[in-house]
């Protein structure tokens, strides 16, 4: 029989910090941010999404690592070039 070392309060506590991490990026990013991610993998939480330009992306990062230490995040968001459309249209 396998185990499940992850306790359904460990996750209830990691389902509520994902969500609070995507609201505070589209807050801090004024909801400019298309296709946004925040998954939990191997203990980081990766969050990912394009953005019009760089500013839009510190702004990203910068709300995200309001609620996370730097070891525990990582980057996903592309700035998109001038007149590029989304990955999903």
């Amino acid at each position: 029989m396998i185990l499940d070392v992850e306790t359904a309060p460990a996750r209830a506590a990691t389902a509520s910090l994902l969500a609070r991490i995507e609201t505070r990026v589209r807050e801090s990013t004024h909801n400019r941010i298309r296709n946004l991610s925040v998954e939990e993998v191997e203990g980081r939480f990766v969050v990912g999404g394009q953005v019009a330009s760089h500013h839009m992306r510190q702004l990203a990062l910068h709300g995200a690592l309001e609620l996370l230490s730097g070891d525990q995040f990582a980057s996903e968001i592309v700035v998109l070039a001038a007149g590029e459309r989304s990955i999903s249209g």
